[in-house]
């Protein structure tokens, strides 16, 4: 037993990227498989409905097995670190909608195909709300263990751009099952898009992160609103 634990304490990052991929996995792969019609429940239809705070979760796992009270503290002032500058607030609410449309357009130069996101036609008062339930789900959720745990351990080693590649590349992969998942936002985007996208997005992250004295709720923000121009449909 103790050498488990200090395995996992010597071992921080692989720990949390072993708890995030194991307990999203065990949930989207049993998913995948009633999306396809491989198993007759709709048990794990519903569990995946959960997945967007398993990161998160993970993370203060993680900070509790490897740095206690003190690993968690960290996280949790990271969160609420609002002080920036209100120039970081444009980019991380405004930007996303400019990234996502030039990855599209040179998806589409390269001979894919690509339709709007159907958020595009909601009045700008619609996407208040939608934006909150953003940055209460997927923003908190994931962002916590991305860029709250895992970024500052990774720029401890190694310089940004390798970091936010490798980081980007782990991320895209914990996507993955989603592309297989009817119903998911993801369902039918190419392997390819996902693979650009994600460590793309992940070098602004990091940018961000850098300049925003390593604020993860700018990272939440910028989530949220990177979701909300998601690309609706995809195909080949």
């Amino acid at each position: 037993m103790k050498t488990v634990q200090g395995l996992v304490k010597r071992h921080p990052l692989v720990t949390f990227f072993v708890l995030a991929f194991g307990l999203t996995w065990s949930v989207w792969v049993p998913r995948v498989a009633a999306s396809q019609g491989l198993l007759a429940t709709d048990l794990p239809i519903m569990l995946g409905q959960v997945w967007s705070w398993i990161p998160a979760v993970a993370a203060l796992l993680a900070a509790a097995l490897t740095g206690g009270r003190g690993a968690i503290r960290d996280l949790g002032a990271r969160l609420v670190r609002w002080r920036v500058g209100l120039q970081w607030y444009a980019v991380v609410l405004i930007g996303p909608a400019a990234f996502s449309f030039a990855v599209a357009g040179v998806y589409t130069l390269l001979g894919g195909s690509w339709t709007a996101p159907r958020v595009l036609d909601e009045r700008l008062l619609g996407l208040v709300p939608l934006l909150l339930v953003l940055v209460l789900t997927d923003g908190v959720g994931e962002e916590l263990g991305w860029r709250g745990y895992a970024l500052p351990r990774l720029l401890a080693r190694r310089g940004a751009l390798a970091v936010s590649i490798f980081l980007g590349v782990i991320w895209a992969l914990w996507h993955l099952p989603l592309l297989w998942t009817e119903g998911a936002v993801l369902y039918g985007i190419p392997v390819l898009l996902l693979f650009a996208h994600v460590p793309a997005q992940a070098v602004l992250y990091t940018w961000v992160f850098l300049h925003a004295r390593g604020s993860v709720l700018l990272a939440v923000l910028f989530h949220a609103a990177s979701n909300l121009f998601a690309f609706s449909r995809c195909p080949v």
